[in-house]
C-alpha cells in the first residue's frame, strides 16, 4: 500500500533538496549580478581601493618593494600592508582584460564577475561545512538561504573586495581543519590533509590580516585533538611518519613548496612588521610620515578624529551598545560610494525587523538549548565553529572599540565583517530554535515561511534597489529604466519604502 505523502513532508524534502540550494546559489548570482551590472565604479566598500592596488601590482611583477610603491600613498603603506595577496594575484588577470579593453566599466564588471564566482565558490564550501555539524539539509539550506537574504551579502560580493576570497578560504580552512580531525587514526596522522591545512591558512593570512583570530582558533583546536588523540610526543611523532609515507613522493615535495614559498610571504610581512615595528600590522605613520599618510582616507579621518578628540566621553557601555546597533544596521542597510559622499539609506522596515526577532529569539534559543545540540550534534564541529566565532568577534570589538578610544568615534563598524563568521552564527542560532520546537511540526513549518518572508520581502538585492537613485548607478538610461521599473512596482507595497532614512537617527 502506498503511504500518503503529506504537503509538510514534501516541503521539507524540497527545502533540503539540492534544487532548493542550487537555486540559493542563483538567487545569490542575480542579486549580486544586478547590482554590479547597476552600481556605478566605485562602489562603498573600498572598491577604488582594492581596483588601486590591482592597477598598482599590475606594473610590479614581485610582490615585494624596496620602498613606497610610486603612486601608493592612498592606499597606505603598501610594502609593509599584510593584506595584500588578493590584489597581487588579481593584477594578472587585470593584465589580460586591461590587454583586450581600456574601458573603465567593462574591466570593472569583469572583475566584480570573478569577485561574485568567488563568494559563490564560498557558498558551495559553507553548506558542505554546516553539514559536518549534523544539521539536516533542510537546516542548512535554509540558514544560507537567510544569509543571501541579508542586504550586505549582494552588495559585498558584487563588489572588488578582498572580503570575496576571505569567505571561502574562511570555509575552506575550517572544513579541512575537521576532515583532519575525522581522517586521523591513532595510527597515523592525515599528512597531506595537515599539508593542505596550513597552505589554505597561510594564505588567507596574507590575504587579509582578519583572519589571524581564525588562524589561532585553528591551531588551538588542532592541538586540542592531537593532545588528546596521542598521549605522548613520540606517539605523535610516529603517527606523522607513517601519514607521511603514504603521501606520493611529487605531491609532498610540490605542498612543501607551496608552504614554504607562503610561508615566505606570511613572514616578510607578519614577521619583519612585528621585528620592525612591534605589531604584526603597523599604523601607515609608523612606517611613513604624514606627508605620506595623508592621502589614505582611512588614516587621514582616524587623524583629524584624534585631533578634535578633545575630553570627549568614551564609555565601553555606549559603545557595545553602538557596536552592536551599527553591525545590525550596516548588515541591512544600502550605501553608495565615494562619489555621492557614501550616500546612505537605512534598512527596509520588514528585513530590518525579522534580523532583530529572529536574531534575538535564535540566541535566546541557543542559550536555553546549549546543552542539548552539544549533545545531539558533532561536538568537535560545533566547539571549533563557536570559537571561531567568538574569538572573531571579540578581536573586532576589540580592534573598533580601541579605534574608539582613540578617536572618541564609531569608525569602522560594518557589518560586512561579520560575514565570515555569519553563517555560523545563523545555524547555532537555528539548533537552538529546532530543539525548542521539535515538537510542534506546525509551529515550524510557520516560523520557517515567517523568516522567509521577512527576509525576502524587501531583503537582499531589493534593499539596495528600493533604496537607490539615479546617482547610484552607471550613466546608461535602460539601467535607469530597469530600477525604476523594480521600484515603481514592488516598492508601494513594501514596507518602509516612503521612509529611506528610518533607523539612521
Amino acid at each position: 500500500m502506498k503511504k500518503n505523502i503529506t504537503p509538510r513532508h514534501r516541503f521539507f524534502v524540497f527545502v533540503g533538496s539540492n534544487k532548493f540550494f542550487w537555486a540559493i546559489v542563483l538567487l545569490l548570482i542575480l542579486e549580486a549580478g544586478w547590482i554590479a551590472l547597476t552600481g556605478r565604479y566605485p562602489m562603498a566598500f573600498d572598491e577604488d581601493f582594492h581596483l588601486g592596488l590591482i592597477k598598482i601590482y599590475t606594473h610590479h611583477i614581485s610582490p615585494f618593494w624596496d620602498g613606497q610603491a610610486s603612486g601608493g600613498d592612498a592606499f597606505g603603506a603598501v610594502a609593509r600592508d599584510p593584506s595584500y595577496f588578493y590584489h597581487y594575484i588579481m593584477s594578472f588577470p587585470y593584465r589580460a582584460i586591461e590587454a583586450v579593453t581600456s574601458n573603465l566599466m567593462a574591466q570593472v564588471l569583469i572583475l566584480r564577475a570573478i569577485n561574485i564566482t568567488f563568494f559563490v565558490g564560498g557558498l558551495v564550501v559553507y553548506r558542505r561545512l554546516l553539514a559536518k555539524v549534523g544539521a539536516s539539509t533542510q537546516i542548512v539550506n535554509l540558514c544560507l538561504l537567510v544569509f543571501v537574504l541579508i542586504p550586505v551579502t549582494p552588495l559585498l560580493a558584487a563588489q572588488i573586495n578582498y572580503d570575496n576570497v576571505i569567505i571561502p578560504l574562511t570555509g575552506l580552512a575550517l572544513l579541512l581543519a575537521l576532515a583532519l580531525k575525522q581522517n586521523s587514526t591513532k595510527k597515523h596522522v592525515d599528512v597531506r590533509g595537515l599539508l593542505w591545512l596550513i597552505i589554505v591558512c597561510l594564505c588567507a593570512s596574507i590575504v587579509k590580516y582578519a583572519f589571524l583570530p581564525i588562524f589561532i582558533a585553528i591551531i588551538v583546536f588542532t592541538i586540542v585533538f592531537f593532545k588528546g588523540k596521542y598521549q605522548t610526543i613520540k606517539e605523535l611523532r610516529i603517527a606523522l611518519l607513517h601519514g607521511w609515507s603514504k603521501i606520493g613522493k611529487i605531491v609532498a615535495a610540490s605542498m612543501i613548496l607551496a608552504i614554504v614559498l607562503l610561508g615566505g610571504l606570511f613572514i616578510e610581512r607578519y614577521g619583519v612588521n612585528i621585528l620592525r615595528y612591534h605589531k604584526p600590522v603597523p599604523d601607515c605613520a609608523e612606517v611613513l610620515d604624514y606627508d605620506h599618510c595623508q592621502y589614505y582616507g582611512p588614516w587621514i579621518r582616524d587623524y583629524n578624529f584624534k585631533e578634535q578628540k578633545g575630553n570627549a566621553e568614551t564609555s565601553l557601555n555606549n559603545f557595545a551598545f553602538e557596536w552592536i546597533r551599527g553591525m545590525w544596521l550596516r548588515s541591512f542597510f544600502a550605501v553608495d560610494g565615494p562619489a555621492s559622499d557614501f550616500q546612505t539609506r537605512g534598512p527596509l522596515t520588514i528585513p530590518g525587523w525579522s534580523g532583530i526577532i529572529f536574531g534575538t529569539l535564535g540566541f535566546i534559543a541557543l542559550c536555553l538549548k546549549a546543552k542539548t545540540v552539544w549533545r545531539k550534534y558533532n561536538n568537535s564541529a560545533l566547539w571549533l565553529l563557536l570559537g571561531t566565532t567568538l574569538g572573531y568577534l571579540l578581536v573586532l570589538f576589540a580592534t573598533n572599540y580601541s579605534m574608539y578610544i582613540e578617536t572618541a568615534r564609531p569608525v569602522a563598524i560594518n557589518g560586512r565583517y561579520l560575514l565570515p563568521v555569519m553563517p555560523f552564527m545563523i545555524l547555532l542560532s537555528a539548533l537552538g530554535v529546532k530543539e525548542i520546537t521539535k515538537n510542534y511540526p506546525k509551529l515550524q513549518i510557520g516560523l520557517v515561511c515567517l523568516i522567509i518572508l521577512g527576509f525576502t520581502w524587501g531583503g537582499g538585492a531589493l534593499t539596495y534597489i528600493l533604496r537607490s537613485n539615479d546617482s547610484w548607478y552607471w550613466h546608461n538610461q535602460h539601467i535607469k529604466v530597469i530600477n525604476h521599473a523594480v521600484q515603481n512596482s514592488i516598492g508601494p507595497i513594501t514596507p518602509g519604502y516612503r521612509q529611506p532614512t528610518q533607523f539612521l537617527y
